[in-house]
Parts: structure tokens; C-alpha cells; sequence
């Protein structure tokens, strides 16, 4: 008898595992961001449902799959964000929502799931080959004609079909991997990585892109652009630069141990210090960069340290979180928690620079510990030949002042 209701009790745990696995194929997620918005998203599923990846063009983000009663669980890797899942009859629909606990209010969006949709917008279909429409270089205004017009570059590549791929770079960082479709005139494309979900729309009016920009549950805002193979943003040494030949103020910083940070430990080595937070999805390309440049350089005298300014203001939760992050990501170089996650918190405890207008900012030390470099803002691997460019020239000068240039 005993052994009989063994056999039931396991039964109904695979059974109940089982039924809220994810079919394998691509899902079509909806985030309903309010009434009216909808952001849409890819999920790739193999495996039987025990891999899982959220698709962004060239991007895939593996997904930790977990169970939990009827819910299945899909927790970013590196942001501190998940998906909530249940499975609708017939298992291929499924509903639940997203938690981002990255803000400072967490944020709860409810989602839907389709399964087998290969397109992100289905609605948009390419009647005829239009790739040269949209394809290039364009240069981009976000907020024409007010006074917090910004501006940016947009990279977009139209494929085969209906797809469209790109994104756009700003001052201060990019939008990382957008992906979508088009027709005709039209496009649409989106990100999702847990931390943000974006969605850009456009038409081509004439020679001028127009559309609109959401991000979140509240943010729109209109953009134009017109195609220039040669544009550019303003100099880097414009945006954030020395002022005085004040000292980083590192009493508030904490090593993971929970002891104190000082720049003394570094004296005489050429210091990058890596100005980012774990929810900036833009410091975690950086990291990778980070990574590489320690493993080449580490041993010739290059330092490394990311200063984290980091959501909340419990420090023993904060450490706690940066130690699982530095784990997980594989970061061999120090991890420090800064502060909170307040450009006005970093600017005060960096005296010598004219402010912080970005996460991530990177600042480059000579030996003798003043500022030789700033970089405001990371061009990621979806900036293309942007990034190649500025991770050229931060190896070129890490060289140089590590003496490697004879």
C-alpha cells in the first residue's frame, strides 16, 4: 500500500512538472504594458522545455527554468527580473506576468504567450523586396523640437522578407538588439532583456523616418530621422571630463566582504574604474569587455574595478546580490558596491569629473592615480563597427599607459 501511494505521489509530481513544460518551437510573447500598449517579445524553447532563450535579433538570453507548484518560473540571468508562467488548456498559450524588481518600485507587468509564431509582429507582411528602404545609417533626433531633443544614430539592416534588425546609439549608451518586421513603409521593432522592454515604430515619410518610442508601462515619445552614412554624436571628451584634480571619495564604498574599498590598495597600477549597476543592461556588455581586457592585461599591471551602485539601500542585500552577480557572470576582477543607484550619488563621490551622465562611465587611472580617460556610455556588440571602434581605442590606451608601446 505504502509503496502504491509512492508510485502515485511521484506520478503526479512528473505529471505536474510535465504539464507546465513549454513546448519547443518559437513563442510569441505580449506584454501588456497598459490599455492601449502592447510590447512583444520571442521566446525560443528546446529541449523538451528545459531550454529556454529570450530572442533579440542576434541576442539570445538563456533563461533559468524553474518550477513551482503550477507556476513556471523563468528568471533572467544576470538581471533581477523574472517571468511568472502558467499554462492555458492545450499548452500552447500560456499567461502570467513579468516582475522586475530592477526599479526602485518593482514593477509587475501581466504577459501572454502563443506558441509557433515565428514572426514578432504578424501582422506585418512584405508584400515586395524593400530591403534599401531602411537599411543604412540615419541620423536621429528623440524629442524634435523641444528643448530635450536628443540626439542618436540609427543602424537598421531590412533582411530577407518581412524582418528588420538594428539599433540605436546614443551618448550615453544603445538600445541594444532590436528586432522586428516591416511593410511597405513601415516597421516596428522591440527589445526585451528584463530590465527594459522597448518598442520603436516607424514610417517613412518622403526622405524622414517619423515615429514613436515607448518604454514601460508610461514613456512615448516621437523621433525623426533622415539617412546619413556619416553620422555621429558629439565628442566624448565634450560630455564628461575633468575638472579639478580632486580624489575619488571612497568612505560609503564596500568591498563584498563587507570592508572597507581604498584606491591605496592600487597604487603605482594603471586602474579602470568601471562606474555601472547589475540592472544596466548596457554595463553588462561592458562587462564582457571588462573581462577580456583583464585577462590580457592583468598580469602586465592592469587593475580592474567595477564600482556597483546598486537598487535599494540595505548594503548586506546589496553585497549579497553583487556576490551572486560576480559569480554567475564569471568577473575574475574586483567588485565593489559604490552607493545607490543615483547618477548624483556616483558624480559626488567622483569630485574631479565636471558630473556622471551615464551608467556605465569608465574612468582610465595612470600610475601615479589622475585621470587620463573618460568614456561616458558603452557602444555594445549591437552598434556594430561603434563598438569596434571604442573598444579599440580603450585597449590603445590601456597599452599606452601600461608602457606596451615602445
Amino acid at each position: 500500500m505504502k509503496n502504491t501511494i509512492l508510485l502515485i505521489v511521484l506520478f503526479s509530481s512528473f505529471f505536474s512538472q510535465a504539464k507546465i513544460a513549454l513546448k519547443d518551437g518559437m513563442w510569441l510573447g505580449q506584454l501588456a504594458m497598459n490599455d492601449r500598449l502592447t510590447i512583444p517579445f520571442q521566446l525560443l524553447v528546446s529541449q523538451k522545455g528545459k531550454n529556454v532563450c529570450v530572442v533579440n535579433g542576434a541576442e539570445k538570453m538563456q533563461m533559468d527554468v524553474l518550477h513551482k507548484k503550477d507556476s513556471l518560473y523563468l528568471a533572467f540571468p544576470f538581471q533581477d527580473a523574472v517571468l511568472v508562467l502558467h499554462l492555458e488548456e492545450g499548452e500552447s498559450s500560456a499567461r502570467g506576468y513579468w516582475l522586475n524588481r530592477n526599479k526602485k518600485v518593482r514593477v509587475k507587468i501581466p504577459l501572454t504567450l502563443t506558441w509557433n509564431v515565428e514572426k514578432r509582429f504578424p501582422s506585418m507582411v512584405e508584400t515586395k523586396p524593400m530591403d534599401e528602404v531602411f537599411t543604412g545609417i540615419w541620423s536621429v533626433t528623440f524629442q524634435p523640437g523641444t528643448k530635450d531633443a536628443e540626439q542618436a544614430v540609427g543602424i537598421f539592416k531590412a533582411e530577407n522578407g518581412s524582418r528588420i534588425t538594428g539599433t540605436f546609439l546614443t551618448e550615453t549608451g544603445d538600445y541594444r538588439f532590436l528586432d522586428g518586421n516591416r511593410s511597405g513603409l513601415n516597421f516596428s521593432m522591440s527589445t526585451f532583456n528584463g530590465s527594459w522592454a522597448m518598442l520603436f515604430e516607424a514610417t517613412l515619410d518622403s526622405d524622414t523616418l517619423r515615429g514613436s518610442f515607448y518604454s514601460g508601462p508610461s514613456y512615448v515619445t516621437q523621433w525623426i530621422a533622415v539617412r546619413n552614412p556619416n553620422a555621429q554624436l558629439r565628442n566624448e571628451a565634450s560630455l564628461t571630463y575633468v575638472v579639478n584634480d580632486q580624489a575619488l571619495i571612497t568612505k560609503d564604498m564596500q568591498k563584498l566582504n563587507g570592508k572597507p574599498f581604498s584606491l591605496k590598495e592600487y597604487e603605482g597600477k594603471v586602474v579602470v574604474l568601471q562606474i555601472m549597476g547589475t540592472w544596466c543592461p548596457n554595463c553588462l556588455d561592458e562587462v564582457q569587455f571588462m573581462e577580456k581586457l583583464n585577462q590580457n592585461y592583468h598580469e602586465s599591471g592592469l587593475e580592474i574595478v567595477a564600482l556597483a551602485y546598486e537598487v535599494g539601500t540595505n548594503t548586506k542585500e546589496q553585497r549579497k546580490k553583487l556576490i551572486t552577480f560576480k559569480k554567475r557572470i564569471g568577473m575574475s576582477y574586483d567588485l565593489i558596491l559604490a552607493g545607490t543607484s543615483s547618477k548624483d550619488v556616483a558624480a559626488a563621490q567622483f569630485p574631479m569629473l565636471n558630473g556622471i551622465m551615464s551608467f556605465p562611465t569608465t574612468v582610465i587611472l595612470g600610475k601615479d592615480g589622475k585621470v587620463l580617460h573618460v568614456h561616458t556610455g558603452y557602444s555594445g556588440p549591437a552598434t556594430g563597427e561603434a563598438h569596434k571602434i571604442l573598444t579599440d581605442k580603450i585597449q590603445l590606451e590601456i597599452e599606452l599607459a601600461l608602457d606596451l608601446l615602445k
